[in-house]
């Protein structure tokens, strides 16, 4: 005797003592057949509806980015997330924004979305990183040289920051490294600056730390 039919006398006799005396015009056999079955449908409508709710949350589509130039075999991402959105753009740029509370809950996916769209990035909460020959220097709001050729702040009428990095403009083997502050350093330095942003170079190792930058309150400035 199988293991299943093991598993299905012993179902059987449980039905058959839970019920007593009372009549059944349908056999027990019947019953756990169809009950067997029930929870097949479940168990298959559930992972359908897993698959779908994840392929709606991603919001991931990978496309040309000028139709209008085909010949120029342009290919960018349109990402579409809670925390953020990643759009390339058919002048070569990347345009993101994302939302700093729920950034945390998925850094490495933001990561991830500037990488597919040609931006070299090393994204980090809590920890920051240079190399070997960086020696340390940022500004007030926590930006290091050459930053500011690669990737440029835009504040919209709505009141969000649209990030906007020109993979064309990275120096040979680097690589931006964003290193945001967690929510007890924010703290620490009352809020500003709220991340690092700095030219690292690719293949080598870097030097980390968790120490954060250094508190700074520009009069009337707001953090990044």
């Amino acid at each position: 005797m199988s293991e299943h039919d093991t598993d299905t006398g012993a179902v059987l006799h449980a039905v058959r003592e839970s019920f007593g005396d009372v009549g059944m015009s349908t056999p027990a056999e019947r019953i756990v057949s169809a009950g067997r079955a029930r929870q097949r449908r479940r168990l298959f409508g559930t992972a359908a509806g897993v698959v779908a709710g994840t392929a709606a949350l991603t919001g991931l589509t990978l496309g040309v980015t000028d139709a209008a130039q085909p010949s120029t075999s342009a290919t960018g991402v349109h990402i579409r997330t809670v925390a953020y959105t990643v759009d390339s753009r058919s002048d070569g740029t990347v345009h993101a924004t994302w939302d700093k509370q729920r950034y945390f809950a998925d850094h490495e996916g933001l990561q991830q979305a500037l990488n597919a769209a040609g931006f070299p990035v090393q994204i980090r909460t809590g920890e920051f990183c240079r190399g070997p020959q960086d020696d340390g220097t940022l500004d007030p709001s926590g930006v290091g040289p050459g930053v500011d050729q690669v990737m440029k702040g835009e504040r919209g009428s709505d009141g969000k920051v649209t990030f906007v990095f020109t993979p064309a403009a990275m120096p040979d083997g680097t690589q931006l490294f964003i290193g945001f502050l967690s929510p007890a350093q924010l703290t620490s330095v009352g809020g500003n600056p709220g991340s690092v942003e700095r030219l690292v170079p690719t293949g080598v190792p870097l030097t980390c730390t968790t120490e954060p930058p250094p508190a700074h309150r520009p009069p009337g400035g707001t953090t990044k």
